[in-house]
């Protein structure tokens, strides 16, 4: 005698359990902290893409500049490649009496007479356009900032073409000069922007 017995089926729950439940959570979780950091990293580079828009303008000005630098009657006197006539003297002075432009001077004339004072520093906001003599990774404050390198050529055959060094106030600006422009990105490493003759 053959009996098959039904056994009866359990019946399965199609309800989420509670791993279900904390799956999701993770998920959820996950995809608001990738869009959180994805955010945060657009803001962070918009900010470098600022501070690189910033050094162009700066190396716009400065190339427009460079036209009429050795003119006598150059707009703004501090960047002029000719020495200043000292005040209240006769056009026929000596030019050795008075003392050729520098580039802090000329620094100290673009951030006031120029289009450049309307230049603010993306990374600290309410900041005034700043220029460092080198960005610097151990330091983060000078993210934004405006790095200007001289580059001087070695005579022909040496083993490095170029030396680059710092452009410091007292860098006298009576002949034309090459530039290295670049910026400090958030880590404050150097983004290079251009390369110019000034």
């Amino acid at each position: 005698m053959n009996s098959t017995q039904a056994h009866p089926t359990p019946s399965v729950s199609t309800q989420p359990t509670f791993s279900d439940w904390l799956f999701i959570l993770a998920c959820i979780l996950a995809l608001v902290a990738v869009a959180f950091l994805g955010k945060l990293a657009y803001v962070e580079a918009m900010k470098t893409e600022t501070a690189k828009r910033n050094g162009e303008a700066v190396v716009a000005w400065m190339q427009e500049a460079t036209a009429g630098r050795f003119e006598t009657d150059y707009g703004v006197a501090a960047c002029s490649g000719t020495a200043p006539e000292p005040a209240g003297a006769a056009p026929a002075t000596d030019k050795a009496a008075s003392p050729p432009n520098t580039w802090g001077g000329c620094l100290g004339a673009i951030l006031i007479q120029t289009s450049m004072s309307a230049l603010d520093n993306p990374f600290r906001e309410g900041t005034a356009l700043d220029f460092a003599p080198a960005c610097n990774p151990e330091d983060r404050s000078l993210a934004g900032n405006i790095v200007m390198e001289k580059i001087t050529a070695t005579p022909p055959g040496s083993a490095i073409p170029t030396i680059i060094t710092p452009l410091t106030p007292e860098v006298v600006i009576d002949q034309k000069i090459q530039v290295r422009l670049s910026v400090c990105d958030k880590g404050a490493y150097a983004v290079k922007v251009a390369e110019f003759d000034f």
